[in-house]
């Protein structure tokens, strides 16, 4: 099957696909699933996706802009260097499972209540983003920076190599574990002993 040969798909399952370079502008899935497939350097600008799957694919370096995504999953792919924040803000929605998530930006986006549930999110940028009951448990957040973010009732329990400033972001009733919740700590440069 080949996924530039038609501007719309619906209800389509694409496997094993390796596309490098191509330019899948203003195309449109609504209810498809791609399985273990990679797409690198791709231009997705105007595209749109609508309650659709990615279970096991590679993304990378894609264009994204005013790309369209209501109720995508990606459940344990790779995604690296995407500018999400360049995507259509009205109705993106989003969900993230036991993803290798680096080098992304999610800055200026409702995230209110998505799941990044087990992922890895290194070197990515959350700067006011709304991420209001937003799932960060058992992630791994090394490198990734929040700013003027509102993460009230976010869940990072078992979240590890974060730096949250809580001076910087709202935290109110957002869920921590020890002993990671000390960095929350380090604006303030107290000397803290075990």
């Amino acid at each position: 099957m080949d996924i530039t040969e038609q501007n719309e798909w619906e209800n389509e399952t694409f496997k094993s696909l390796r596309i490098v370079g191509d330019d899948l502008s203003g195309k449109s899935y609504e209810d498809c699933i791609f399985i273990d497939c990679d797409f690198i350097d791709c231009k997705w600008n105007n595209s749109s996706f609508a309650n659709c799957e990615f279970k096991y694919c590679s993304i990378t370096n894609l264009k994204l802009s005013n790309c369209k995504f209501g109720e995508v999953l990606f459940e344990e792919c790779k995604l690296v260097g995407l500018n999400f924040s360049l995507c259509k803000k009205l109705l993106f929605s989003i969900e993230l499972k036991k993803c290798n998530i680096q080098l992304c930006n999610f800055s200026e986006l409702n995230l209110t209540e998505t799941s990044f549930n087990s992922s890895t999110i290194k070197d990515c940028d959350f700067l006011e983003a709304r991420l209001a009951g937003a799932d960060f448990s058992n992630c791994d957040l090394n490198g990734t920076l929040f700013e003027n973010c509102d993460l009230r009732q976010a869940d990072f329990r078992g979240a590890t190599n974060y730096s949250i400033d809580p001076w910087q972001n709202k935290v109110k009733k957002a869920r921590f574990s020890m002993p990671e919740v000390i960095s929350l700590l380090t604006p303030f440069e107290l000397n803290i002993e075990y």
